[in-house]
C-alpha cells in the first residue's frame, strides 16, 4: 500500500513520478503554465492525504490478528514490484499506448 501510495504522490522510483512528469511537460510545452502550477499544488495537497494514510498504517497501533492468503500477497507483490521497476523502463509502456492509438 505504502507503494502504491508513493506512485500516486509521484515519488521517485515509481512510475506516478514518469506519468506526472509527462503530463507536465506537456501541459508546460503547450503553453499552459498556469494549468501546470495548479497540478503542481494539487499534488502537493493530495501528497499530504496520502502521506496521512501511511502514518497510519505505520504509527499507530492496530488488531495484532493477521490473514495471509498466497494468492493476495502474490497479486500486491507483482503490482509493486511492477511499479517501481517500470518507472525505469517507461518507454515500453509508450510504445503500446501508442500503437493502440494508431490503431
Amino acid at each position: 500500500m505504502t507503494v502504491f501510495m508513493l506512485s500516486l504522490i509521484g515519488l521517485p522510483p515509481t512510475l506516478g513520478l514518469v506519468g506526472k512528469f509527462y503530463l507536465f511537460r506537456s501541459v508546460i510545452a503547450g503553453g499552459f503554465v498556469g494549468l501546470a502550477i495548479i497540478g503542481v499544488v494539487t499534488s502537493l495537497i493530495s501528497a499530504y492525504y496520502y502521506l496521512r494514510v501511511v502514518v497510519t498504517m505505520y504509527m499507530h497501533e492496530g488488531e495484532p490478528t493477521v490473514t495471509r492468503e498466497f494468492w493476495l500477497d502474490f497479486t500486491w507483490g507483482l503490482s509493486a514490484l511492477a511499479t517501481v521497476v517500470l518507472s525505469f523502463v517507461p518507454q515500453a509502456l509508450f510504445v503500446m499506448a501508442s500503437s493502440a492509438l494508431l490503431k
